[in-house]
């Protein structure tokens, strides 16, 4: 990645100019469909296309058939409603794979950097900085399933499902800075913005900004337990909860391979849960599934039966994975800054990914980023986030804190893939001790995290996986940080921080100054960490070891997508 940040070079120079439009049909080569990078010609207000390039694995031919067993290692969604869930393993790899979305990542950029291109839409124009207009992919149907029946995607589809995705609650934040959704006409969509949002492409490229049929919402009035169809590459089967999914290939998909036929090039698509590590590693070994999450230590021993493993081993931009410590404003002592300052000095955060990741994690900011040079340098953060027991110790003693009467629960859970809860809380524990602190250990059960921490505050200390943010840079600060914030935002909701109020909605409107939003975000990093309620604490690498018969895998990204294009080595 260049010094300066990809993704604004490459986005707001390129895109989101008002007279400027993104033509997303599709492009062939390597099997990467509905794929462009925009480059600007020398006239303003024109653009060009360019393939994006596929990297090595693509040189191949692509080969059509087979089953491809895709692992699992989180928790389960608690049902299939995309619009009433917001789990990543119902999104990202798990049904609602059916589904598509207005746009989506470009995979070979991702994730270094963050560029959007048409899904559903084929084109869209910018001509005023609230105002874009959608032009419907015209090859774009519904799967052949009564009682949609196979059906053109209409602009009305787009406008149903926003709205039932506002309705829905679990992702309304993603798409909250909607005013207006029209349907001018089948083709045609127009969304009007209530402000300025630089922001904006990221909520309709979301995973979880789904597009979904009326008629399918008709049967049963929710699709907790379907009737799943969708418009993407695969049919949905069968699903048991925290043990398998089940697609198969769509024959009449409308995005087309390198061969010219339709995607995906595999047959079936299945995910089974494993949540034991061994019986993962087992299943990886013998070959009954083609992924399995590793690091360093595993990888070597993996490699010994495997010596041309395909491993990743990458900075992920998103902070999906990013596992926060919560600390409660509204409580004593820890209403007291100085005491939640204290408590982060404590907590050794690298001991955890010594420990626990083996070295495959790092701490970054603990806020949504469009590029990873736009986080704080990793000197600063380490220093902001560093341990000093005897600084502590002095915040605790001017904070007047008894600490034998004192004894707060540091309580962990797993939303999502949020890894291993208890040995994180056991390590916080630990640290927190040293500085004079007794704490006690309490789980919380995925289904109660949302409700009890994140809304009704009902914590003391809490270590665990994140809920899923949204809508890019604004959406996570906008649902997680500011104090108005919609869902789950309980501790910024008490605090009311003016601050870090006023700096969240004045970046939040910079269409075309990179440099100056970079700098408020910076700020606004700096700001939460002071303020110690909505602490980074650390963040997994996407560490993940992949069979080498599998080929053409772009990228360990959440993009779904990149399922449709993987094939099978002869």
């Amino acid at each position: 990645m260049s010094e300066e940040s990809t993704y604004w070079r490459n986005f707001w120079q390129t895109k989101l100019s008002r007279r400027r439009m993104l033509q997303g049909a599709a492009v062939g080569g390597a099997g990467l469909a509905a794929a462009a990078v925009i480059g600007c010609d020398e006239e303003e207000g024109s653009t060009s296309q360019q393939p994006s390039q596929t990297g090595a694995a693509a040189a191949d031919e692509p080969r059509r058939g087979g089953t491809l067993t895709w692992a699992d290692f989180g928790v389960d969604a608690p049902h299939m409603d995309p619009h009433t869930n917001s789990f990543a393993a119902l999104h990202d790899r798990g049904p609602a794979m059916i589904y598509n979305r207005l746009m989506m990542w470009d995979l070979p950029k991702y994730p270094e950097e963050l560029v959007q291109i048409g899904d559903l839409s084929e084109s869209f124009e910018n001509p005023e900085p609230t105002t874009f207009v959608f032009k419907m992919r015209q090859a774009a149907k519904w799967q052949n399933i009564s009682p949609v029946n196979g059906r053109a995607v209409k602009a009305s589809d787009v406008a149903f499902s926003y709205q039932r995705q506002v309705e829905g609650k679990a992702s309304a934040a993603v798409i909250s800075a909607i005013d207006k959704v029209e349907a001018v006409d089948d083709a045609t969509l127009r969304i009007t913005l209530k402000t300025p949002d630089a922001d904006f492409l990221f909520a309709v490229a979301d995973t979880r900004s789904k597009i979904v049929a009326p008629e399918a919402v008709e049967v049963n009035g929710n699709l907790e337990q379907g009737p799943m169809i969708g418009t993407g590459a695969w049919i949905f089967e069968d699903w048991v909860p925290d043990q398998a999914l089940k697609l198969k290939r769509n024959p009449d998909f409308w995005r087309k391979g390198a061969d010219g036929q339709a995607l995906p090039y595999v047959d079936r698509y299945e995910r089974p849960i494993l949540l034991d590590t061994q019986t993962a590693q087992a299943a990886f070994r013998s070959g009954q599934t083609v992924n399995v999450n590793t690091n360093g230590q595993i990888t070597k021993l993996l490699q010994q039966g495997v010596p041309d493993l395909m491993v990743t081993d990458e900075k992920l931009l998103q902070v999906v994975s990013y596992i926060p410590i919560l600390v409660n404003p509204a409580k004593s002592p820890t209403n007291d800054v100085r005491v939640r300052q204290a408590l982060s000095l404590l907590h050794d955060r690298q001991q955890v990914i010594r420990d626990m990741l083996f070295g495959s994690g790092w701490i970054n900011s603990g806020v949504f980023v469009p590029s990873l040079d736009w986080h704080l340098p990793e000197a600063e953060i380490n220093q902001l986030l560093g341990r000093d027991v005897q600084k502590a110790k002095q915040l605790l003693q001017a904070a007047g804190v008894d600490l034998n009467s004192w004894t707060p629960i540091i309580e962990s859970g797993a939303l999502g893939a949020g890894g291993d809860a208890e040995n994180r809380a056991a390590i916080l524990q630990a640290n927190l001790k040293e500085g004079g602190v007794n704490t006690t250990i309490g789980l919380i059960d995925k289904v109660e995290i949302t409700e009890r921490v994140y809304r009704r505050g009902e914590y003391d200390i809490y270590y665990g996986s994140h809920r899923p943010s949204g809508g890019g840079t604004n959406g996570h600060l906008f649902l997680f940080f500011h104090s108005t914030g919609t869902d789950a935002t309980f501790g910024m909701n008490s605090l009311r921080d003016a601050e870090l109020d006023r700096m969240i909605e004045e970046q939040s409107v910079i269409l075309d100054e990179p440099e100056r939003r970079k700098d408020l975000l910076q700020r606004i990093m700096r700001r939460n960490i002071e303020l110690a309620v909505n602490l980074p604490g650390y963040t997994p690498n996407g560490e993940t070891a992949v069979l080498p018969r599998v080929a053409n895998l772009k990228d360990m990204s959440s993009e779904p997508h990149k399922f449709e294009e993987i094939w099978f080595k002869s």
